[in-house]
């Protein structure tokens, strides 16, 4: 499948309980990189890091409505991979928001790929 590999990462010193969007980068670029509202995420791996232990969650579309990539309450220090075999596919122009701890450093990476809907 033609597209663009891509990794994400949403990093924070502090409260990321409110959520955070996960930005995108293609492969060898510094400057992260917006959907377009026909671009489609395909995600292969995430990396979860949550330096002060709590409740943690990747979404994509919404906390409400959304799709839960990563749900899971961490020890402090604490981590999740997951990675899928067949990649979970986002909403075409939909990208990933990453909720976590109040305090502390909250790690939050993903690899993938974009495709044109």
């Amino acid at each position: 499948m033609a597209g663009y590999n891509v990794h994400g990462e949403s990093i924070t010193d502090g409260n990321a309980s409110a959520g955070i969007a996960v930005s995108l980068y293609e492969a060898g670029s510094v400057t992260a990189r917006t959907l377009g509202t026909k671009e489609v995420l395909h995600v292969t791996d995430v990396d979860v890091y949550c330096e002060n232990g709590g409740d943690v969650f990747l979404v994509a579309d919404g906390k409400v409505a959304g799709e839960y990539l990563i749900n899971a309450n961490l020890d402090a220090k604490g981590g999740v991979s997951k990675h899928y075999a067949n990649p979970f596919i986002c909403a075409p122009g939909t990208t990933l928001v990453f909720y976590g701890a109040s305090g502390g450093r909250n790690v939050c990476l993903i690899q993938g790929f974009i495709t044109e809907a």
